[in-house]
């Protein structure tokens, strides 16, 4: 069955996405249409809409011979992660005044099952299950435009650990801070909830900058 232009797009971004992460598009490379669509086996019209959305993401920045892999930087990840925690704030906001009951259940089963796999040790289990959480708090925040760019977030502070940060991170912490997340979403209490998921995002960050090879040298570091 023929693969939808859109769902190739999508396909497309993924592979890229883990290029840049796996570090074989290396940081600081350029980056081409051409060369991209020879190596996955498609046409240009779906890398070129791959890489408009790894722009807007950034992951890739433009330069005045087009496109090149983000440098890894402490004020990237402080960026990426102080304005993940900004927009997660507003949606954990607004999802504590407009879910339903069943979007609630939803989201404290995603915290418990995150939960139980920090627990166990499973991590892949736990990296799905924290995506699929704040995909669902976006969501139940009813807001488009939110939902769009918590998840574009996402993708950008989720890469930046992987490639820019090796560290070993104990997920329980994560986990029980989502079952309180969660709570604070069914109580209907939108401050609770706003400010449980931006100092979730905050712990996070000084975790991973604390970690970071040049974490101690300043805001404008590049490795």
């Amino acid at each position: 069955m023929a693969v939808r232009p859109d769902n190739l797009t999508t396909l497309v971004f993924a592979a890229i996405r883990d290029k840049i992460v796996d570090a074989t598009l290396a940081p600081g490379s350029s980056v081409s249409e051409a060369s991209l669509a020879k190596q996955l086996e498609v046409s240009k019209t779906p890398v070129r809409e791959a890489l408009l959305r790894l722009r807007h993401v950034g992951l890739v920045e433009p330069t005045p011979r087009g496109l090149r892999v983000i440098q890894p930087s402490v004020k990237g990840i402080r960026d990426a992660f102080e304005f993940r925690a900004g927009l997660e704030a507003m949606a954990g906001r607004y999802a504590a005044n407009r879910s339903t009951e069943e979007e609630y259940e939803n989201i404290y089963r995603l915290a418990e099952e995150s939960l139980a796999a920090a627990n166990e040790g499973r991590d892949a289990d736990f990296h799905r299950s924290d995506r699929e959480f704040h995909a669902a708090i976006a969501q139940a925040a009813r807001n488009e435009r939110l939902i769009e760019a918590v998840g574009d977030s996402f993708v950008l502070t989720l890469a930046l650990r992987q490639r820019d940060v090796k560290v070993e991170r104990d997920f329980i912490p994560d986990a029980h801070e989502h079952v309180k997340i969660a709570e604070g979403i069914r109580a209907g209490d939108a401050e609770l909830a706003s400010s449980r998921l931006a100092g979730h995002n905050q712990r996070i960050m000084a975790q991973l900058l604390e970690a970071h090879p040049h974490g101690a040298v300043g805001d404008n570091a590049e490795m």
